[in-house]
């Protein structure tokens, strides 16, 4: 409705002003005319769009009514127009009598007038379907998005039970190991802690975002729990830069990480292992790095294992940022491992990267 009262207004304002600016002698009259034919043409016009919206999104006949029963349309403006100014007088005699034109020639000028009403209510009607057209695509894109998100997070939530499983089965193993060396006191304590633990890190309350601060609490209360498991064996430190805190990540991104290090390095080492997670901004991305000098690399080939824990990290954060995440690996002198999450600002999440 506003492109209608729009185009028709336009319409007033320029042969209004025309006319004042050219100096016609009946402007005032002028004037009227143009006032009613917009009058005229807003009421028509609003018939051709209920027209179109009956049509809906058949491109085909939507052109058809544009192109034949438009003209009929155009032709009723001007006629209603001509028979309002032309009462009682008869339309013809009006027309010849205004525009100083030979009775022969007013039916040409009446059809002339129609043809610019017609290509008025023509460019209107191109406008209308490329504002619908553009609606349309708006909305169908604004759902694709959402349900690229939906399924996204469907997605990552899939791949964070996933490591439910895969968390008890190593924590089993653990307990497993302290009854074989009878060392039955510990496991109970382990048995507690562990449970405890698992309450807060596989429940949705903090949902599946949680800030860096949050994570690595987590990560500490683990490695504690372990410790108990390899007092003389195990050390670790935590180095978390200050503008990292708050930093928004995916709730046990590094937990597969940790558990690694304790799993391949610590367990498998007869000397005591030290284990440094980190978290640090490095040119607006997060670095969360998780160390250890246990001599054996973290997630290797040769190691046993389920191999669930690197693959389910890698397929969160391509579920989550796309190509904008990444985790590697790599040794420092077949002593130090490393493994590092690269993740970007929390505005990328769900963001459509291949645009």
């Amino acid at each position: 409705m506003k492109s209608i009262f729009g185009i028709w207004t336009a319409y007033f304002m320029v042969n209004a002003l025309r006319a004042m600016l050219w100096g016609a002698p009946h402007h005032s009259h002028s004037l009227i005319a143009y006032l009613i034919t917009a009058v005229i043409s807003v009421t028509v016009t609003w018939a051709l769009y209920r027209c179109l919206i009956l049509v809906g999104d058949r491109t085909a006949r939507a052109v058809l009514i544009l192109t034949i029963p438009t003209i009929f349309l155009a032709i009723a403006i001007a006629y209603l127009t001509d028979l309002i100014l032309a009462f009682p007088t008869p339309i013809l005699a009006h027309i010849s009598a205004n525009h100083d034109l030979p009775l022969d020639m007013a039916l040409s000028h009446f059809f002339d007038t129609a043809f610019v009403d017609y290509l008025i209510l023509v460019g209107w009607g191109g406008l209308y379907l490329a504002m619908a057209n553009s609606r349309k695509t708006q909305a169908a894109l604004i759902h694709s998005r959402n349900l690229e998100r939906v399924t996204r997070e469907s997605e990552m939530r899939a791949l964070r039970y996933q490591l439910n499983p895969h968390f008890v089965f190593n924590a089993l193993n653990s307990v497993s190991s302290l009854i074989i060396d009878n060392k039955n006191s510990q496991a109970e304590h382990l048995v507690d802690g562990l449970a405890d633990y698992m309450r807060s890190v596989l429940n949705d309350e903090d949902g599946d975002m949680i800030t860096v601060e949050q994570e690595i609490a987590q990560q500490v209360r683990y490695l504690e729990i372990e410790q108990v498991r390899f007092p003389k064996r195990l050390s670790f430190n935590v180095h978390i830069d200050n503008d990292v805190r708050s930093w928004k990540i995916p709730a046990l991104i590094i937990q597969p990480l940790v558990e690694n290090a304790i799993k391949h390095g610590v367990a498998r080492s007869c000397q005591p292992v030290s284990v440094t997670i980190s978290a640090r901004k490095d040119a607006d991305r997060l670095k969360l790095v998780v160390t250890n000098d246990g001599g054996i690399e973290i997630g290797d080939a040769k190691t046993d294992g389920t191999g669930t824990g690197l693959s389910n990290i890698r397929e969160r954060l391509a579920a989550l940022y796309g190509p904008a995440a990444a985790l590697l690996t790599h040794s420092e002198n077949d002593e130090k491992m490393v493994a590092t999450i690269i993740i970007p600002d929390e505005e990328q999440i769900f963001r459509d990267y291949c645009l």
